[in-house]
């Protein structure tokens, strides 16, 4: 008996370890791609050239991951180059969360939206910008 606790102990540590949430921050852009995050997939190589105070928490078992950055409204970076249009709601609530994460993204009934919302990458990826701040944040839904 005490062996068959013992393995399931195990088991639900090593099932724990298979579901890891890393979190990084980069000043800008140009230390992000120093760092290869956007080689690697962490970062869409679209983010605006002026982006910064980007953070992103990623989940290495399912590849979901969320990604908060500021850039320069002044650049002039226009979502809809890479990116689709939605309604407010028509985007799901990504799995990850973080204390930077705002709670109105994506849109809810409780919230009067602040941002405007896309859809990326064919539907696998999402955007809620914020024109007049220079904020936006991003997420995927990749499983």
């Amino acid at each position: 008996m005490k062996t068959s606790v013992n393995i399931l102990i195990l088991l639900l540590f090593s099932i724990s370890a298979c579901s890891e949430t890393v979190d990084s921050a980069y000043s800008t852009l140009d230390v992000a791609k120093k760092e290869n995050a956007i080689r690697t997939g962490l970062i869409p190589e679209w983010l605006p050239d002026t982006s910064n105070q980007i953070m992103v928490a990623y989940n290495i078992s399912t590849n979901e991951k969320i990604l908060s950055f500021q850039y320069k409204i002044a650049e002039g970076w226009n979502p809809l180059e890479v990116c689709k249009q939605i309604a407010p709601f028509d985007s799901p609530k990504p799995k990850l969360n973080r204390s930077w994460w705002p709670e109105d993204v994506p849109g809810n009934e409780n919230s009067t939206p602040r941002h405007n919302f896309y859809t990326c990458e064919n539907g696998e990826s999402f955007l809620a910008a914020h024109p007049k701040v220079g904020q936006a944040f991003y997420w995927n839904t990749k499983i």
